[in-house]
């Protein structure tokens, strides 16, 4: 008798799974893919770079007009981030922080790092975050917070103060903090009152703190600091207007001035020598910014020399349309120290 052929059992099982398939009236059940969390660096060293939603991923894309393009949904450029919505752009973004270390010391800020804080960004599996409030960008003046309250209630905040620059080869250097105002009303702050210092020619001690008043109540005030006086909109350091003080420099104007917020030292002890350590990329202008800003991603100088970019690890929710990404800003320093090199980890959401 001739033996019977050997048959795998792969094949003598596939007639029956065909079988079975065939019979299934619904056909094999969807298979779910776990949400993509990706991470993307950008370089905001000279000027704006921008990302854009495509899919499931935040990519770098090109823009000429960030306030005509619709190309783009978040921009950095140093410590800045905008988003394109509200006054910023035409692409009706919107943002909402979950702000979990909103109340963190700057002990605890220290010790932060992108994998310590992952479990706050895996937290967030919601596009609608509780207590989440949504808004669009604003104009965000390098000096702002100044002050608290409205109208004739507001009151100057307490210990801040700005150490300003001008310039970019050999940058003039001075500090500025407002120490009063009266007559405010809903629309205008009255008379601010405000004091200043600022060096003769880059390198040298500040002169002698000057102390100087504005009214702005019947249309824009300009304010030279080197000066110390009132000037026109051709040549100015400072702009009062309403309840907002620009400097000549982003959005605002055409000059180089830019200013940074210093909270660790008081205003008497701000000297040319501790300025000139901050360095230039710590530097704002007025700037189109929202709730990145608001609820800061980051806090610097936290030991009052340091000098550094601190991410808060905040986690974000940035919306266009019905999707939503959760953001993280994980780093501003690249691999080799170099600033400005922002580390965005990101994940969209469910809708």
């Amino acid at each position: 008798m001739r033996p019977l052929p050997f048959r795998p059992a792969s094949r003598l099982l596939l007639p029956a799974l065909l079988v079975a398939f065939a019979a299934c009236d619904d056909g094999p059940a969807d298979i779910v893919l776990p949400p993509v969390t990706g991470e993307v660096t950008v370089d905001a060293s000279a000027a704006f770079t921008y990302l854009g939603i495509v899919g499931d991923s935040l990519k770098p894309v090109a823009v000429t007009d960030q306030t005509t393009s619709s190309a783009w949904d978040i921009g950095f450029f140093a410590t800045t981030v905008t988003t394109n919505g509200g006054a910023a752009g035409p692409g009706g973004v919107s943002v909402a922080c979950v702000c979990a270390n909103a109340a963190a010391t700057n002990t605890e800020i220290q010790a932060m790092t992108p994998a310590s804080e992952r479990g706050d960004f895996d937290s967030v599996t919601a596009a609608t975050a509780a207590g989440a409030t949504f808004a669009g960008d604003q104009l965000m003046p390098a000096i702002g917070g100044w002050y608290a309250g409205s109208g004739a209630a507001a009151t100057i905040t307490a210990n801040r103060a700005w150490i300003v620059r001008e310039g970019t080869t050999s940058p003039v250097l001075g500090k500025f903090h407002v120490t009063q105002i009266a007559g405010a009303t809903a629309s205008y702050a009255g008379d601010v009152t405000f004091e200043f210092a600022v060096q003769p020619a880059g390198g040298q001690p500040f002169g002698a703190t000057q102390s100087a008043t504005v009214n702005a109540t019947s249309g824009p005030v300009y304010f030279d600091l080197t000066t110390g006086a009132v000037t026109n909109a051709s040549n100015w350091d400072l702009r009062f207007e309403g309840w907002t003080i620009r400097v000549n420099g982003g959005v605002s104007g055409s000059g180089t001035v830019r200013a940074v917020l210093d909270t660790s030292t008081a205003f008497a002890n701000i000297t040319a020598t501790y300025a000139g350590f901050v360095p230039p990329q710590a530097y704002s202008a007025d700037a189109f910014a929202g709730v990145f800003n608001q609820s800061p991603w980051y806090r610097y100088n936290i030991t009052g020399s340091d000098n550094q970019i601190w991410p808060t690890f905040n986690v974000y929710l940035v919306r266009r349309g019905t999707t939503t990404f959760k953001v993280q800003l994980i780093n501003y320093y690249g691999p080799a120290g170099q600033p400005r090199r922002i580390t965005v980890r990101y994940q969209r959401l469910a809708e």
